[in-house]
């Protein structure tokens, strides 16, 4: 499966000539028109802050063609009827052909310390985890994850926790557009210090890989 990075935490996914977006959100709207990431068969969103979510911009995407776009009841609240298919904790699907699982996980604590919104990750094929700005779950093990290094309440050792929760062998950091975090640093951190069985592959903004 290609995976190809754009800003903050949107990744689109490819597999046999069929194409998924994650997480299109303010920060790819900036820099991106709709036209730019089309054409898509499907559209997942993990929760409903706007750089995870933009609405101009999803609403854009669906406008050209017909795009089922799935998400969380919290995020359907704010998106409306662009949203298609609202999904639940444990609840599966297929969209375009990829093969998609619902895992709710708690968004990271904000600045002042409040609990962030209703945020869902994705586990597609059963291989790959997407998990918004999760970076805690308890009962799941994929060969490769999207994982946030940055944000109001992530830590080297929270990222560190994650990975060796997920047992994965490749890692796409995520998430260091709004709250700056050098995706190399990590890469040494991980690779060169500590030395874990993994492969950290930094990506920048429409740089691809195969997971």
């Amino acid at each position: 499966m290609k995976v190809t990075k754009y800003p903050q935490s949107c990744l689109i996914l490819e597999l046999d000539g069929k194409r998924l977006a994650i997480d299109p959100g303010s920060f790819v709207a900036q820099k991106y028109k709709a036209s730019d990431l089309l054409p898509l068969d499907g559209i997942l969103i993990t929760h409903e802050h706007p750089d995870h979510a933009d609405p101009q911009l999803i609403k854009g995407l669906v406008d050209q063609t017909p795009i089922p776009v799935i998400a969380n009841q919290s995020t359907a609240k704010l998106l409306g009827d662009v949203v298609t298919k609202i999904i639940s904790d444990g609840e599966e699907t297929e969209v375009g052909g990829f093969k998609i699982s619902a895992r709710e996980l708690p968004h990271v604590a904000m600045v002042d310390g409040a609990p962030g919104p209703q945020n869902t990750g994705y586990v597609i094929n059963g291989a790959f985890f997407h998990p918004g700005d999760g970076i805690s779950i308890d009962n799941l093990k994929v060969s490769s994850a999207a994982v946030p290094i940055a944000g109001p309440d992530i830590s080297p050792r929270d990222i560190h926790h994650f990975i060796s929760q997920l047992g994965c062998s490749v890692v796409i950091p995520i998430h260091y557009d709004l709250f700056p975090a050098d995706p190399e640093f990590y890469k040494t951190l991980f690779g060169d210090w500590f030395k874990l069985p993994i492969k950290f592959i930094p990506l920048n903004s429409g740089e691809s890989t195969e997971v």
